[in-house]
């Protein structure tokens, strides 16, 4: 059976070292929610699919994630269960990271929630680094008030289009630290993203508005505030998109495309998660703003 470890929202490496990795079994959901809600930000849990019927297991990781949360659609075929895998040797287009087996760098997605759930391993790196944004806040805040106040007056940032186009808009100016939705500290945060609108609008970032870029990635990269680890198969990680940054380190994957790396990702929202800043669309009536994003509106 699991241990379950509830962390301090400002955890950092030397508390995860500490206590370990928060870990669960699926029958734990209350303690999965409140670690994700209210302690470290994220869990581990083991068994989400039976081990004797490992090939329906796009449908246990549903069936779980109907229990967290509402799934939400992730594309034009409204999929709630999308594969993360390198697609590249057929799909050169990839705007949004999860068809290639590049880097990602620390970044959030753009529901309150998601969780990735390991079918296969690659056959060389690909690990997982998670980064606790609360302090990386802290910090920027503690350390370069200028910074911290363009970070929270925010930057334009390109949204790829959910249907698949290869195209996408730019919102305006998006917080990249929020706390108007009365549920303590929201982060959204790609910076490629933010350098592409800058891009599509004709206003290349430059000066202060780098600087303040600068500091929150050099914040993010302080081993402190990260845990790093391999999502070994069988594993799903759940994570909050507020106050939880993600990234993956580049892989080399098997020629064989049934032993390529394979990862099951479900976007969800939950009434038991905070309520997001009005400020950062796309966070707020979650499940009517993707409908709306697929269908054009």
């Amino acid at each position: 059976m699991p241990i379950s470890t509830i962390l301090q929202p400002d955890w950092d490496s030397a508390a995860i070292e500490a206590k370990g990795l928060p870990r669960f079994s699926p029958d734990q959901l209350s303690a999965i929610k409140a670690e994700v809600s209210e302690g470290a930000g994220f869990a581990l849990v083991d068994g989400v699919v039976a081990a004797d019927n490992p090939n329906n297991a796009a449908a246990q990781v549903a069936a779980f994630g109907r229990q967290l949360g509402t799934p939400l659609i992730q594309n034009e075929r409204r999929e709630t269960v999308v594969e993360i895998a390198d697609f590249s040797d057929e799909d050169e287009r990839d705007d949004r990271g999860l068809r290639s087996p590049g880097e990602l760098t620390p970044h959030t997605d753009p529901p309150p929630m998601i969780a990735l759930y390991c079918v296969r391993g690659a056959r060389r790196g690909g690990r997982t680094t998670l980064v606790n944004a609360l302090r990386v806040h802290n910090q920027v805040r503690d350390e370069d008030e200028a910074a911290f106040q363009r970070l929270c007056r925010g930057y334009p940032t390109y949204v790829p289009d959910l249907a698949g186009k290869g195209t996408g808009s730019v919102r305006p100016r998006v917080p990249i630290f929020a706390d108007d939705g009365g549920g303590g500290l929201s982060c959204v945060y790609y910076r490629p993203f933010i350098e592409k609108a800058a891009e599509m609008s004709g206003a290349p970032l430059a000066g202060p508005d780098v600087d303040a870029l600068d500091r929150f990635d050099a914040a993010a990269q302080r081993e402190e505030n990260i845990v790093s680890f391999d999502l070994q198969a069988g594993e799903m990680l759940v994570l909050s998109n507020f106050r939880v940054m993600h990234a993956r380190a580049p892989y080399e994957d098997w020629p064989e495309k049934e032993r390529r790396r394979l990862l099951l990702r479900l976007w969800l929202d939950a009434d038991w998660m905070a309520k997001a800043p009005v400020s950062q669309p796309l966070r707020r009536n979650t499940a009517q703003e993707f409908e709306r994003a697929i269908s054009g509106g």
